[in-house]
């Protein structure tokens, strides 16, 4: 039996997960097949609705803005495109810009469809970020690279790490609470506050903005990937020569271990180590309590497994051949991705993920009580609806 349950390695503090709703109504996968096609199928495959490009267009990386509408960046000779449509076909908006958006991050709130996009500069190199809630309703938000983002999930405000250093929180007005924010990290704007990293004296923290000030959760050694939910948090780092991350253990906070995956709850405090393995992908359900990541079997073949970490207890699914398209998109920017594509269903009852089946690319579903996941349908990306 592939599929077994198995306790977690190790753990600093027990931590209490709730239970997930095992029903799930309604709730839609938007996948891009290999035609470059937008599909809305049910989770056991039944196709809802098909949107197909012209004949000299492609879709890309479709994701949902709200639990009825989707966006999804268009190119072709005649221009490129960024457009949000609703289920059933009706056009929210369409707006044409300059250099194809390659990445967009919906608000949370429903009632006006809004993204933050990232696409190359057409004036110099670097890249340029822009809101966008419709046709006359473009707004440029900045430019340099790296550039990451996050919304407020209860408020219009968003956050964005640029360049090196500068992280800026944007309402009214634009705010520089940062300007020591750790290069390449996408920040995450938890129940409790925005969560980012730091550098302080040669030392890197994983710190909480309250809107007022920052709160160091705990030192990290070496670059650091993470992502939240509710107000937990996952994080895991790779190997460091920084001597100064010796120093770092002598910190009254506790200190992520190098090179293992680690859960940090915010509300009690506690950390739980996860696993010793690099993690290819990692990402929460909505509810901050399951956390399903991937790593590889070996380093001899593309055989890849997917795990779902819960209360200090981790799920071992079974093995399958990885869509190294798909990775290759997704793994590199899984933290920022995390906060667009959810491959979890809204209860945290089953993931979708591609894969390559009898050396065809998939898109399969894994129900959390089941041994073996369903092949659905046909596709390149996935994302589950909110």
């Amino acid at each position: 039996m592939k599929h077994f349950l198995r306790f977690g390695m190790l753990s600093a503090f027990v931590l209490l997960a709730g239970a997930c709703s095992s029903t799930r109504q309604g709730d839609v996968l938007l996948i891009l097949d290999e035609g470059a096609a937008v599909v809305i199928v049910n989770p056991d495959g039944g196709v809802v609705e098909r949107f197909e490009p012209a004949s000299d267009a492609a879709y890309f990386q479709p994701i949902w803005a709200s639990t009825d509408t989707f966006v999804r960046a268009e190119t072709s000779p005649q221009g490129n495109h960024l457009a949000a449509i609703r289920i059933g076909g009706e056009e929210v908006w369409d707006v044409e810009f300059a250099t194809p958006p390659f990445y967009y991050l919906a608000s949370p709130k429903e009632d006006l469809v809004t993204v933050i996009l990232l696409r190359n500069n057409d004036f110099s190199p670097g890249l340029v970020a822009e809101v966008v809630s419709g046709v006359d309703s473009v707004d440029p938000v900045g430019n340099g690279a790296p550039f990451y983002m996050t919304w407020d999930p209860h408020s219009d405000r968003f956050a964005t790490h640029v360049g090196a250093a500068r992280l800026d929180v944007h309402a009214d007005i634009t705010e520089t609470i940062s300007n020591s924010a750790g290069m390449f990290q996408a920040p995450v704007w938890l129940e409790a506050g925005l969560v980012t990293l730091r550098t302080e004296n040669a030392r890197t923290f994983l710190s909480l903005w309250d809107g007022e000030g920052f709160a160091d959760l705990a030192t990290v050694r070496g670059p650091a990937r993470f992502v939240g939910a509710g107000n937990r948090l996952a994080v895991q780092t790779t190997n460091s020569s920084d001597p100064g991350a010796i120093l770092a253990s002598a910190q009254t906070i506790p200190a992520i271990s190098t090179g293992v995956l680690t859960v940090i709850d915010l509300t009690s405090g506690s950390l739980s180590a996860v696993s010793s393995d690099p993690a290819l992908v990692y990402q929460w359900d909505a509810t901050g309590n399951r956390l399903l990541f991937l790593d590889f079997v070996n380093d001899d073949d593309l055989a890849v497994q997917w795990h779902v970490w819960e209360g200090g207890n981790v799920t071992d699914f079974e093995q399958f051949e990885v869509n190294i398209s798909w990775l290759q998109s997704f793994g590199p920017f899984f933290d920022q991705y995390a906060q667009s594509v959810s491959l979890w269903a809204p209860d945290g009852s089953a993931f979708v993920y591609p894969a390559i089946v009898d050396g065809e690319p998939r898109i399969l579903v894994q129900d959390i009580e089941d041994e073996a996941a369903t092949d659905v349908a046909s596709g390149v990306w996935v994302a589950w609806s909110p």
